[in-house]
């Protein structure tokens, strides 16, 4: 938890877990903001992280990922919190 800043941002990513995704804005070393193929859309705002965790990241559907990555610059503050 805090805030931390986005330190870059990049495409078509693979994760340090092999996970591939198309958006990737790191925030905290291995942790940043992406999409995540491996979620169904009705995952996506339920408690699925209590059992799925996401190892800290901000899994984010698609849609929702580029609208972001199109529009946060290097340097956004990004405020994690349980």
């Amino acid at each position: 938890t805090g805030y931390f800043e986005i330190y870059s941002k990049s495409r078509n990513e693979y994760l340090m877990n092999n996970s591939f995704v198309q958006y990737w804005m790191p925030y905290n070393g291995g942790e940043g903001i992406h999409d995540a193929s491996w979620r169904s859309d009705s995952e996506f705002g339920t408690e699925i992280y209590h059992k799925s965790g996401s190892h800290g990241c901000i899994n984010t559907p698609l849609e929702e990922v580029i609208q972001i990555y199109n529009n946060v610059k290097v340097g956004t503050k990004v405020l994690v919190h349980k």
